[in-house]
């Protein structure tokens, strides 16, 4: 395994190449062997260097897939609510297929017993998956008229991604059909539920 050398790399430089080396150290040992060790190694840098940054391999694992989520741009304005949720949940299970059932399960387990790590993987995954709701495909259908914010609660904002994780982490695959199901039967009732005219 080639070793890359960190010596001049500094702040951001250094912490991307941290996390990429983390996701390879991940997708080559898998959760139960990924140690913060073997990420160091990788990196080419040392465990004093990651633990400045993350307390533990919950942590960085949680930064890692962070970094991997898909960004605002990418969801697709399809021009309506029901296409868009369906476009931006299809997105977030591709980066929960490359994640890996087995690999949440275990964060899961992992966090389970600490405030602060269960925090931070709320924070890493859930919170940013749900900012991505917010800012792009709510923001979009309120733009059109399709809702309004009042038509929305913390709830129903977290709803989409809250259904597409507990099928994924169930069953270990979302279909395209169950996407479709998920908004079709569960969100878009919710919204009518409040108002909304979707």
């Amino acid at each position: 395994m080639e070793r890359k050398v960190a010596s001049r790399r500094r702040g951001e430089e250094l912490e991307q190449a941290i996390l990429e080396a983390a996701f390879e150290e991940f997708r080559e040992v898998g959760w139960a062997g990924f140690t913060m060790e073997g990420v160091a190694k990788r990196a080419g840098t040392s465990k004093p260097v990651l633990y400045r940054r993350w307390s533990g391999k919950v942590q960085i694992l949680t930064a890692c897939i962070a970094s991997r989520l898909p960004p605002a741009s990418a969801a697709p304005d399809t021009g309506s609510l029901r296409g868009d949720t369906i476009a931006l949940l299809t997105l977030a299970h591709e980066r929960m297929r490359m994640i890996g059932q087995s690999a949440m399960l275990g964060m899961l387990a992992e966090v389970s017993s600490d405030p602060e790590a269960h925090r931070l993987l709320l924070s890493g995954l859930v919170n940013e998956l749900t900012g991505l709701l917010t800012k792009t495909v709510y923001a979009r259908a309120i733009a059109r008229g399709e809702i309004t914010r009042e038509h929305l609660t913390e709830r129903l904002t977290r709803l989409p991604i809250d259904l597409a994780r507990n099928e994924f982490i169930i069953f270990g695959h979302i279909s395209p059909e169950a996407l479709e199901s998920m908004v079709d039967e569960v969100v878009l009732p919710a919204l009518r539920a409040r108002g909304a005219d979707v």
